[in-house]
C-alpha cells in the first residue's frame, strides 16, 4: 500500500489545501448567487458567482489585489461601452476598436493582467448585450460589486497560513543539499578517487545553486501569504530567519561549487586526501549544526552544538592547514588547485560561524 505524504489527499493529485480552497471558493459562488438574487429577485446573476471564482486566491494579498483589478476593470469597461454605443454599431470594426480602446486604457490606468483583460472584456459585453438587454450594465457591475465582495468576505474569514516547519524546511533545502555533497566529498577524496566523481560533485553543486531561484519563488509565495492575513504572525518571525537561512544556503552553494570545480580541475592528479577528507567532514558537520540552529527557536543547547561543531571545524581546518603547507611547500600548482578547497571551506565556517561569539567558539 502506498503511504500518503502529509496533505496530500491522492499521491499526484491535490493537496488538503487544494481542497480547502475549492470548497472556499464553491461555497462563496453559492453564496453570491443568493445574495445577488437577493438584491434583484427578477435577474440571473451569472458574473456574481464568476467574479468569485475568478477573485479567490490561497493568499488574502493575491485575493484583495484580484477583486480591486476585477471592479476597476469592470466599472472602467462598462463605461467606455456605454460611452461608445452611442455613435458606433456592432460590427467588426467596432469590436476591435473597444478591445484596441479597452487594452490601451487598461495599461494606462496601470492595472495589472486581471484588469487590463477585464476593460475590453466588460466593454465588449455591454456594447453587443446591452443594446438588447436594457439594465444589463447595471447588472454587470452589481454583480461584480457583490461577488467580489462576498470573495473578499471569504478569503478574509478563512485565510490559510503556511505553517512556519513548512517556511523553514523549504528554505533550509540548499543547506541541507550543501551539507550532503561536502560529506560526499569527504568520503570520496578519503581514498582514491577518479575525475568521474568530481563531475559528479561539481554537477549536483550546480544543481543545487539552479534550485535556489526555485527556494526564492516559494519563500516570495509564503511571504505573500502573509499579508493582510491575520492568522499568519507565527510565520512572520519564520519569515525573517528563513530569509537568513536562503541567503546563508545561496553563499555556502557557491562555495561548494567552487570546491567542486576545484576537484574537477585536478583529477587528472586525483589521489586519497585524508586530511582535506576529515576538514570537510567536519565542516559538513558545521553547516548541519547551522542548519538545526536556524530551524530551532535559539535554545541554549543548539547554540552549544553549533559552538561545538565549530570549534572542532576550526581545529579539523587548521590541522588540514598546517598538512597542506608540509605536503605542498612551495609548489604552487596544488595551492592553485586543491588550496581552493581550503578556502572555500573557511569561507563557509565563517557564515555558518556567525551567530557564535569569538570566545563560544573556544574549547570550554
Amino acid at each position: 500500500m502506498v503511504s500518503l505524504q502529509p496533505g496530500m489527499v491522492r499521491p499526484g493529485l491535490v493537496t488538503r489545501d487544494q481542497v480547502f480552497l475549492a470548497a472556499k471558493t464553491a461555497i462563496a459562488a453559492g453564496l453570491a448567487w443568493v445574495a445577488a438574487l437577493a438584491a434583484d429577485p427578477h435577474s440571473r446573476p451569472y458574473f456574481a458567482p464568476l467574479a468569485v471564482l475568478l477573485v479567490v486566491q490561497p493568499t488574502v494579498y493575491d485575493s484583495l489585489s484580484r477583486a480591486f483589478q476585477r471592479i476597476v476593470g469592470v466599472v472602467i469597461g462598462v463605461a467606455a461601452a456605454l460611452a461608445v454605443s452611442r455613435v458606433l454599431a456592432p460590427s467588426a470594426w467596432s469590436i476591435g476598436i473597444i478591445i484596441f480602446v479597452g487594452l490601451l486604457v487598461g495599461w494606462t490606468f496601470r492595472l495589472g493582467p486581471q484588469g487590463v483583460v477585464q476593460v475590453p472584456i466588460s466593454g465588449l459585453l455591454v456594447f453587443l448585450v446591452g443594446q438588447a438587454t436594457p439594465g444589463y450594465a447595471g447588472e454587470r457591475i452589481v454583480d461584480t460589486l457583490i461577488g467580489a465582495g462576498v470573495a473578499v468576505m471569504a478569503v478574509l474569514l478563512t485565510p490559510s497560513a503556511p505553517a512556519p516547519d513548512a517556511v523553514m524546511s523549504q528554505a533550509l533545502v540548499p543547506l541541507h543539499r550543501c551539507t550532503e555533497i561536502l560529506r560526499a566529498i569527504s568520503t570520496g577524496i578519503a581514498s582514491t578517487w577518479a575525475p568521474g566523481q568530481a563531475d559528479s560533485w561539481r554537477l549536483d553543486a550546480v544543481a543545487v545553486i539552479d534550485s535556489i531561484a526555485t527556494v526564492r519563488r516559494e519563500h516570495e509565495g509564503f511571504r505573500l501569504s502573509t499579508r493582510w492575513n491575520a492568522r499568519a504572525r507565527r510565520q512572520r518571525a519564520a519569515l525573517g530567519q528563513a530569509e537568513e537561512a536562503i541567503r546563508s544556503g545561496e553563499r555556502i552553494a557557491i562555495w561548494t561549487r567552487s570546491m567542486t570545480r576545484a576537484l574537477a580541475d585536478g583529477s587528472g592528479h586525483a589521489r586519497p586526501m585524508p586530511a582535506l577528507s576529515a576538514m570537510l567532514a567536519s565542516t559538513a558537520s558545521a553547516t548541519a549544526a547551522y542548519a538545526v540552529w536556524l530551524a530551532s527557536p535559539s535554545t541554549p543547547a543548539d547554540r552549544r552544538r553549533l559552538a561545538e561543531t565549530i570549534h572542532a571545524a576550526d581545529d579539523t581546518f587548521t590541522r588540514a592547514l598546517a598538512r597542506a603547507q608540509e605536503r605542498w611547500g612551495s609548489d604552487p600548482a596544488p595551492w592553485l588547485t586543491f588550496g581552493i578547497i581550503l578556502a572555500m571551506s573557511q569561507r563557509i565556517l565563517a557564515e555558518v560561524g556567525r551567530p557564535i561569539d569569538p570566545a563560544e567558539r573556544e574549547p570550554a
